[in-house]
């Protein structure tokens, strides 16, 4: 407390001095703590802009990618029967009927069109021209014709709309081995348009699609140019962009100017997978920065009013008056501040001690379903989904913490209501015997990774696996058969009367045949066989367990029985088909390309023999003599064989 004293002329302006002196250092130190509360406001908002950039690159990059597959898939289907087309009179009309059939798989491509070994366009997938189209100066045309593999090209105008597109396509060739031409699909820039408008990029946000190395424009949507062809077939790009592919031409992030409008964005990049495009999504500075200029201004408000607040309150303390009510009032203002970072929204925090909840805020009650408080007192062993993750997280997390660093990891965690989620979590000591974590929801971006797989992997109409997911488990089933010493069998199955329901039904009805058909043989099949969806109505099966005929036969009897039984499709009727089904036992080493030809060509060899039936067929094993094994299709086991290596 201030005593009253007698002062000198001079004490006045001394003390008036000191208090102006003090009052600048403090404006000082205020404008200095609140440049660096700015600065990590802006790099915390910048983070979120990237990371969100980046889940909607990443996303749009899967989601091309499967689109491209799936085409991919069909113009290898195309191609594989037109292979098995002897006749040449009858390959323009297999071709067309092929077109037709994967018309339906395809609907988000344009045109679906047939050239010949010179290039000119055979069939149509639409109504034809007017006049004659020629492709052999195409680029992509020599690449197809050069590999036994789907090609895409840069982006390219149609000869036939004169829109932009890119093209996809698959050289044929016939039975006898030469180059009759190829087959490919177009994509215009509209239909990627299309699918990046439906992204949240905000009011002047931006995504395009680029060829990798000469940064081609593909297809551009701007949230503020609606519609914009600007640089389409142009690598109109800047200075930043190169530099950051050149430097992880995978994926990565830059803020810079547009090339195109101009408008600076953080634009974060990702290749598009198994394919030479690269997606990139841009989120306008001027609008995610927007909070953090308000935040500015307020900021800049609050401490020219705390500078003034102070000034007055210098004037009261000259006066010796309001020294300790300022104290309380500053101690006040930091409570509240420190209230409104712990209990915020998004970010779930808990104090814990011998992992025992000490405090947490409302996020995580939240997150995790618990009303305000419940979770104290509570072991955070109720949280885990099971023991072993409680102790890999407590024998991990707790020894790096230790260690002086801080842990974080993703793991699946459980609500309150006993359903799992995806957590981020991650924790750092506050004593030696209490830690503060954070747990952040995650959960819908792992299910958008889930999606991801399964528009890449599995069969849209069914859910089973499409046929490349079915390739790779069918090496895997042929390692395992070889080091248990067993065979296996492999067959293709195809439909029979699959046609009729579809043209006296419909496709609606053809599908629902499908989906039963699907089911029954999941139900039917055993716990480590494999059954996927090739496309159309054919299927594929692997019998891991199955080395014998015998043993095949069984399964492939139940299955068969299974398919026949009538099928519900709606409206009260009832249709019934029935399967032609060729099997391949594959004994020791085999080739996976001949074991999947040879189930195929027994298919065909069970249509000929009247349908509805099995038929084995020759498949490549070790070295040995061949073993004898009776075809299913004959009328009975000892009136027709077929040699099995």
């Amino acid at each position: 407390m201030l005593k009253r004293r007698t002062i000198g002329t001079t004490s006045p302006a001394r003390l008036r001095r000191w208090l102006v002196a003090g009052n600048l250092a403090l404006a000082l130190t205020l404008s200095a703590a609140a440049w660096l509360s700015l600065r990590n406001a802006r790099e915390g908002d910048e983070s979120a802009a990237q990371l969100t950039a980046e889940n909607l690159a990443a996303s749009m990059s899967g989601e091309v990618a499967a689109e491209l597959r799936l085409i991919d898939n069909a113009l290898a289907t195309v191609a594989e029967r037109y292979a098995k087309t002897a006749h040449a009179a009858d390959r323009t009309r297999v071709l067309a009927q092929m077109l037709d059939e994967q018309r339906e798989l395809l609907r988000h491509v344009s045109a679906l069109r047939v050239a010949d070994a010179t290039g000119e366009v055979l069939v149509h997938g639409e109504a034809p021209p007017t006049t004659p189209i020629r492709l052999g100066d195409r680029s992509y045309f020599d690449r197809a014709r050069a590999r036994d593999a789907t090609v895409v090209s840069e982006p390219l105008r149609c000869r036939v709309t004169g829109e932009w597109c890119i093209v996809a396509a698959r050289r044929l060739i016939n039975a006898d081995g030469q180059f009759d031409g190829i087959v490919l699909t177009e994509l215009t820039s509209a239909h990627f348009v299309q699918l990046f408008s439906g992204m949240e990029l905000g009011r002047s946000g931006a995504m395009a699609m680029r060829t990798n190395d000469s940064f081609l424009l593909v297809a551009r949507h701007s949230v503020s140019e609606p519609g914009s062809v600007k640089g389409l077939g142009e690598a109109i790009v800047s200075d930043a962009l190169r530099a950051n592919l050149k430097r992880s031409p995978d994926r990565g992030w830059y803020v810079t100017p547009t090339a195109l409008d101009r408008v600076e964005r953080i634009t974060a990049y990702r290749r598009v997978p198994g394919y030479a495009f690269t997606m990139y999504a841009g989120l306008s500075t001027g609008e995610y920065l927007g909070a953090w200029y308000r935040q500015c201004a307020e900021l800049a408000g609050l401490v020219a009013l705390m500078v003034g607040l102070i000034g007055g309150i210098s004037v009261l303390l000259y006066r010796g008056q309001k020294r300790e009510h300022d104290g309380r009032l500053a101690a006040d203002r930091t409570a509240r501040e420190q209230a409104l970072m712990l209990e915020n929204d998004l970010i779930g925090m808990a104090r814990l001690k011998d992992r025992v909840v000490l405090w947490d805020n409302r996020a995580l009650g939240r997150i995790l379903g618990y009303a305000p408080g419940e979770l104290r007192g509570q072991s955070m062993r109720e949280l885990y989904l099971d023991e072993a993750t409680f102790d890999h997280i407590g024998r991990v997390g707790y020894a790096a913490l230790r260690a002086g660093g801080r842990f974080r990891t993703q793991v699946q965690m459980r609500r309150k209501d006993g359903t799992p989620l995806w957590i981020d979590l991650s924790g750092s000591l506050v004593s030696e015997d209490e830690s503060l974590w954070m747990l952040v929801d995650i959960d819908a971006l792992k299910q958008s990774e889930e999606k991801a797989y399964g528009m890449a992997f599995r069969d849209a109409l069914t859910g089973l696996p499409n046929r490349r997911l079915f390739e790779e488990k069918l090496v895997d089933a042929q390692a395992a058969a070889l080091r248990a010493d067993r065979g296996l069998a492999v067959c293709y199955l195809d439909l029979d009367g699959f046609k009729p329901v579809n043209d006296r039904h419909g496709h609606e009805a053809g599908d629902e045949v499908l989906r039963q058909v699907a089911e029954r043989l999941q139900q039917t099949l055993r716990a480590n066989d494999i059954v996927a969806r090739l496309g159309g109505d054919e299927f594929a099966i692997v019998l891991p367990a199955s080395g014998d005929t015998a043993g095949a036969r069984a399964v492939l009897q139940r299955c068969l029985a299974e398919i026949e039984r009538p099928i519900a499709i709606g409206g009260g009727h009832r249709v019934t088909i029935s399967a032609s089904i060729g099997i391949v036992l594959a004994l020791g080493t085999c080739d996976t390309a001949a074991v999947m030809r040879g189930a195929d060509e027994a298919m065909y060899a069970a249509k000929r023999a009247g349908k509805g039936r099995l038929h084995f067929g020759v498949a490549a094993g070790p070295a040995g003599g061949p073993r004898r094994v009776a075809s299913a299709s004959a009328p009975a086991p000892a009136a027709r064989a077929l040699w099995v290596a």
